[in-house]
């Protein structure tokens, strides 16, 4: 069984649209797909069955910035925007998908990895998107859940629990060692959690390695820059051509 595994990175994230478009020229189908935040939103998408030039009009026709929400309370994204999205465009459910589909997220009580592949849909995307600091923890079934990146940005490990034998791994984790600190405060936290999930993702991908690795080059785009769309998609379709020789 094939897998596909997209990582998270906000608006770095839509950069698996392009990936998506060179697989599929190239014929590469995966029974199972394995998502966190923006793969996950992607990857959810992708596995109801929407073609990746269907999904990448949805990522042109949604206005993404507009669902900031600066009224104080923790979370800069308003969770009825996030939630609204993918209501429309998700099916309530995992079993209306047509492919398989595993979602992780962080209970953030037990401080521990959760898997969902079964169940509320939209709830459980949600949850593997909030972002700390970005967007307000998710209460799902009785838990209180925050983005998936949080402990495993690239989940192969959830791929092959879906008994997936060979994985492709789409890796957009934000950079580190970039040049300058960020003045704001806000902008020395994210970079903190950059270099703290650059380096978990590296370990992870040491213990869970996937048979082939895509990391799109994205030097200085940030998790926010949703304006720089068609510039990560591009980035996205350059990384998956080159790897078509190992496909």
């Amino acid at each position: 069984m094939r897998g596909l595994v997209l990582s998270g990175g906000g608006a770095r994230g839509l950069a698996h649209i392009g990936v998506l478009e060179v697989l599929e020229a190239q014929g590469f189908q995966a029974e199972v797909i394995a998502g966190t935040s923006m793969g996950a939103v992607v990857g959810a998408l992708y596995a109801s069955g929407k073609k990746p030039r269907e999904i990448l009009e949805i990522a042109r026709s949604t206005p993404w910035l507009r669902l900031l929400d600066l009224v104080p309370r923790p979370g800069l994204i308003s969770q009825r925007g996030l939630r609204d999205f993918l209501a429309k465009h998700l099916p309530p459910r995992f079993e209306q998908l047509c492919k398989k589909l595993v979602v992780t997220a962080v209970d953030l009580e037990a401080g521990k990895l959760a898997y969902f592949a079964e169940g509320d849909l939209p709830g459980a995307v949600l949850a593997s998107a909030a972002y700390p600091g970005l967007v307000a923890p998710v209460q799902f079934e009785g838990r209180t859940y925050v983005d998936g990146g949080v402990l495993d940005n690239l989940p192969v490990d959830a791929a092959r629990f879906m008994r997936a034998r060979y994985v492709l791994a789409v890796d957009v984790t934000p950079e580190i060692g970039l040049p300058g600190i960020p003045r704001s405060a806000i902008g020395q936290v994210r970079r903190a959690i950059d270099i703290m999930q650059n380096h978990l993702t590296a370990a992870r991908r040491s213990l869970y390695p996937p048979e082939l690795y895509i990391r799109p080059e994205l030097p200085g785009v940030g998790i926010e820059q949703f304006g720089r769309l068609e510039e990560i998609v591009e980035a996205g379709r350059k990384a998956a051509a080159q790897a078509r020789l190992r496909i």
